[in-house]
């Protein structure tokens, strides 16, 4: 059965239809959901569906992530990555509500298509490029990830560790870090044994493909840290560039390091466990600069969250405090595609910062999240929403 199922793989590259994908996809789900081989198998195709970025040096890095609201890994561990002397050809994709690519495109001027020629620039100035796939690099990849989407295949393993290494290939990363972030919602993962699960499996067929594999399990299921949206993601940023992060992000930047750290050569892993504040900002200007942007246009985002007039969601009544990251993310992904129309590839209508932590007990009218909305019309909306997703479970008893 898995040779029948690898070779339906090499024809869905042959102007396969959509019904001929999909057919091929529910069988992997029905037969073969963690499979390493067919993975393998399915990475090489799609990746060679398109063009591939030469592998430029043996110490080229990245880490991915396997899809969750609130953490900033995708955005922190090419800084680590980069500050530890490895290349970071970063292929993103936009997420849901907030990826790296989607955040940093916030900034004016910042490049997230490159022409080969600018890709091969910004690697020789920063050695950290973060692009979009814009049709050139596994574009079969995008095509069967949207079939995945639309028919519920989201969440197969074997499809998963196909596509994530798919992209590795495409541009010529060497280790393929990877945040696999462990939630009920979560698409690698829905508890920590499954995860683990997958993730061997991840290993394997990473190691086929002539990669090293290094996934690292994360608890996807309470918000990493209390910046939620696009823009917010950079004001947080901004908040570890100067020094001023509390607690709560400090923490998820320790975690941050680790999933580099997992990704790293041992004779740099040194280099990651002390990089600074300031040596991670270097590299964030590097690569800012290098795709067309400016300093300037990253604090125009950071102030834009700052000067923002925030709507509070507030208790209301004594207790202890429940957060639905699943509920949050809903929320905000209505926002955007409300805003779609607008000109922007990425709006950035409403964005989310977290005042309390799942599980803290408060009194009514202490603050739980300040959101940002930028049209009115949507206003009511949002803050239902939030108000359902950020809210109070119980009293308090003594």
């Amino acid at each position: 059965m898995l040779e029948k199922l690898v070779y339906h793989c090499l024809m869905i590259t042959r102007d396969a239809t959509d019904t001929e994908v999909v057919a091929f996809l529910a069988g992997v789900a029905r037969r073969r959901p963690r499979d390493a081989r067919l993975a393998a198998e399915l990475a090489h195709l799609l990746a060679d569906s398109g063009a591939k970025l030469p592998r430029r040096a043996a110490l080229a890095a990245d880490v991915a992530s396997t899809g969750g609201p609130s953490s900033l890994s995708t955005l922190l561990c090419p800084l680590f990555l980069r500050a530890a002397g490895l290349e970071v050809p970063k292929l993103g994709v936009p997420g849901r509500p907030a990826g790296g690519i989607d955040c940093l495109a916030q900034m004016a001027g910042y490049k997230t298509d490159l022409t080969d020629q600018e890709l091969a620039e910004v690697l020789n100035e920063a050695g950290y490029a973060h692009f979009l796939a814009a049709g050139r690099y596994a574009p079969l990849d995008a095509r069967v990830f949207k079939l995945r989407q639309l028919h519920g295949f989201q969440d197969v393993p074997t499809l998963v560790a196909a596509s994530l290494l798919s992209k590795k290939l495409a541009v010529g990363v060497a280790t393929a870090g990877l945040d696999v972030r462990v939630a009920a919602h979560g698409n690698f993962g829905r508890s920590m044994e499954e995860a683990q699960a997958n993730a061997e499996m991840y290993v394997e067929a990473s190691k086929m493909l002539g990669l090293a594999g290094k996934p690292v399990l994360t608890d996807g299921s309470v918000p990493y840290q209390p910046y939620v949206g696009r823009s917010e993601a950079l004001a947080a940023l901004d908040e570890v560039f100067s020094c001023n992060a509390g607690l709560w992000l400090l923490e998820h930047v320790e975690l941050c390091r680790r999933l580099a750290i997992a990704a790293t050569p041992v004779h740099l892993k040194a280099a990651v466990e002390t990089a600074t504040p300031a040596g991670l900002y270097r590299v964030f200007r590097q690569n800012v600069i290098a795709q067309g942007a400016d300093e300037s246009d990253f604090r125009a985002v950071v102030q834009k969250v700052r000067q923002s007039v925030p709507h509070d969601v507030v208790a209301e009544q004594d207790g202890s405090v429940s957060i639905s990251l699943e509920g949050v993310r809903q929320a905000l992904t209505r926002a955007q595609a409300g805003a779609e129309a607008a000109t922007r590839e990425f709006p950035d209508p409403v964005g989310i910062t977290l005042c309390v932590r799942p599980g803290d007990a408060v009194t009514k009218g202490t603050v739980l999240a300040s959101v940002r909305v930028d049209a009115y019309s949507m206003r009511d909306s949002v803050l239902r929403a939030i108000s359902e997703a950020v809210c109070i479970t119980r009293e308090t008893r003594n």
